[in-house]
């Protein structure tokens, strides 16, 4: 074989190995390719996936804090409601007067004696306090407390006392109250 022929048989074989190592080359980056865009895309819908959970229980916590602060607004508004009607109870019993007041006051007082004995003395708040002390024959001290109305009940050896004043009574009652008003004004049916 001439040398002539020897290098262009040469030539056309690197050729033919260039172009398969070319075609393999080829086909290897797009074997490459497709291998990277499947990754990139599952990294991208894993990182969708995890976007969306993260919004989703980002949106959640959001709406539970406004549910709480709600809730917190409405307890604080019912709050203030009830403390209004506990202030209008009390304005209510201070205006108590009369027969109306001694109506009302007379029995707690009667129980009062009962409990301490009729050896007592009553602590007045108001002028129709006395009045009862008078109708029920008991001693009567001189210095008055200051309270919306009720009266002191005491053993003249001052051992014992009730405290029948309407702040009292409120104070010791005051969570039961506070229920029953709840209760009647936001009884949910």
């Amino acid at each position: 074989m001439p040398l002539e022929e020897l290098i262009s048989q040469i030539e056309e074989d690197a050729n033919q190995e260039i172009d398969e190592v070319i075609g393999e080359a080829r086909a290897e980056v797009k074997r490459r390719l497709k291998e990277i865009e499947k990754k990139a895309k599952e990294e991208a819908e894993t990182l969708k996936q995890r976007a969306e959970r993260d919004l989703e229980n980002k949106k959640k916590s959001e709406i539970s804090k406004m549910r709480h602060e709600v809730k917190k607004t409405i307890m604080k508004k019912k709050e203030e409601v009830i403390n209004r009607c506990f202030e209008l109870a009390k304005e209510r019993l201070k205006k108590l007067s009369g027969k109306d007041y001694i109506t009302f006051v007379k029995p707690f007082v009667e129980r009062g004696i009962k409990e301490i004995g009729t050896d007592c003395i009553i602590i007045p708040s108001r002028e129709e306090d006395k009045a009862i002390a008078k109708e029920l024959k008991l001693p009567i001290e001189k210095q008055m407390i200051k309270a919306l109305g009720g009266v002191i009940v005491k053993s003249k050896d001052n051992r014992l006392s009730i405290d029948i004043t309407f702040d009292s009574m409120l104070k010791r009652r005051e969570h039961e109250i506070r229920e029953k008003i709840g209760n009647l004004l936001f009884a949910e049916s």
